[in-house]
């Protein structure tokens, strides 16, 4: 078996399995509400810099403070997991989260406020991986497409209804009530899951030597890098049209709240074609997804001063990405045997450091022609990655047959 059909077909783990509907439910909608915390920020960066002292553009180091973090949350989560259980982990970070998060209005510079995002990241970095771990550890393979794709669609999700939570609360009750408002839905979303989630560390593959480890991850390098796109592309398009959209969107914030919640329905969609994605390898759907991304992007280039057909090529845009984060979630957590936790960590560090940067590129770009043109392209090389990644998996496995990841 080639390593590229054992990466998208291998069975299940031989784990004690959760209760499906239960366990998708509770990480879907609690991870909502955690990840949703990296977005919020970005309708309200004027109000944010207003606060802080300092320009719209200088915050949104609120946005990239908090990927950062996030990022080196994830890396040390497989260690936290494999020391204290995936449970503890994921309902512990929660709760710290839920009480950083009131803390983020009282910061009044730059620095203080920038603190307490990263603050808020890291500890939603150590919750993430772990649930697409534990996920994939505990839902049996037959389903585990399926689980994973609500998961992660609830999640993607966040990149609009974070930034709908975030323009309508303040608009209603000021910019603090973004955060003192979710500080107790993450009390609560920690006790559901401590009560949801099975205990203990049955459901974690045995441990595997670190040589074999660090020659799996290695492999897995390919993977990483496309990870790196997938936040990155979505953070940055968000990003780029609230610095440098037409005027009829950034003049109208009925108009942007619009724009937002038109791509939910893309991710609905990919959420209903989920039981047809067991059909193909998690790297076809990865490398179509983003295909599809990439057409999204061109388009929005063409129609970059057109609200209408700017929200058209982000639904487009979002359908593609929301189809490849469960696929790469799923071949890194196959691929990784016993060394699972601490290859899905890494996943979750490379998904958020491609965030933080993602925050940051449309001021390198200037334009927001120019950037949906460099985000096409990004998608673009990760197809390229994808395809000779598998190849070169295809050509290993025949000069070794007897070769796994």
């Amino acid at each position: 078996m080639t390593t590229l059909t054992k990466i998208t077909q291998e069975g299940d783990s031989g784990a004690v399995s959760a209760p499906f509907g239960v366990t998708v439910t509770t990480l879907a909608v609690v991870g909502m509400v955690v990840v949703g915390q990296m977005y919020v920020a970005i309708p309200i960066l004027p109000e944010i810099g207003a606060a802080w002292h300092t320009s719209q553009e200088a915050a949104t180091w609120a946005t990239s403070a908090f990927a950062l973090a996030y990022a080196v949350g994830s890396l040390v989560s497989g260690h936290l997991s494999n020391r204290f259980g995936g449970r503890a982990v994921m309902a512990g970070s929660v709760a710290m989260m839920a009480v950083v998060t009131a803390l983020v209005p009282i910061g009044s510079s730059l620095g203080e406020g920038s603190f307490l995002r990263a603050s808020q990241g890291f500890l939603a970095g150590a919750f993430v991986p772990m649930a697409y771990s534990y996920l994939s550890s505990r839902i049996p393979a037959r389903r585990l497409p399926m689980a994973l794709t609500v998961v992660s669609c609830a999640m993607g999700a966040t990149v609009v209804v974070g930034q709908v939570e975030g323009q309508l609360l303040a608009a209603a009750f000021g910019w603090s009530s973004v955060f003192w408002i979710t500080a107790p839905l993450l009390a609560l979303g920690a006790v559901v899951t401590w009560k949801v989630l099975l205990p203990g560390d049955a459901g974690q593959p045995a441990a595997t030597p670190l040589l074999r480890t660090t020659n799996r991850l290695g492999r897995l390098v390919p993977l990483y890098l496309v990870t790196l796109a997938i936040a990155g592309s979505l953070t940055a398009i968000y990003t780029g049209v609230q610095l440098y959209g037409p005027e009829q969107l950034v003049g109208d914030p009925d108009a942007m709240l619009a724009l937002r919640a038109s791509a939910l329905p893309a991710l609905l969609i990919i959420v209903l074609l989920a039981p047809l994605f067991g059909a193909f390898g998690a790297l076809t759907r990865a490398a179509g997804g983003f295909v599809v991304a990439a057409a999204g992007m061109l388009g929005a280039a063409v129609f970059v001063d057109s609200a209408v057909g700017l929200g058209v090529a982000i639904f487009i845009f979002i359908m593609g990405i929301a189809a490849v984060g469960p696929a790469i979630v799923q071949a890194v957590g196959n691929a990784a045997g016993g060394s699972q936790p601490v290859a899905i960590a890494v996943y979750g560090f490379a998904l958020n450091l491609g965030g933080a940067a993602g925050a940051q590129l449309p001021l390198l770009v200037g334009g927001l022609a120019d950037l949906t043109v460099a985000i096409a392209g990004i998608t673009g090389i990760s197809v390229v990655i994808i395809l000779a990644s598998a190849g070169l998996s295809r050509a290993r496995a025949h000069r070794h047959p007897s070769t796994s990841v």
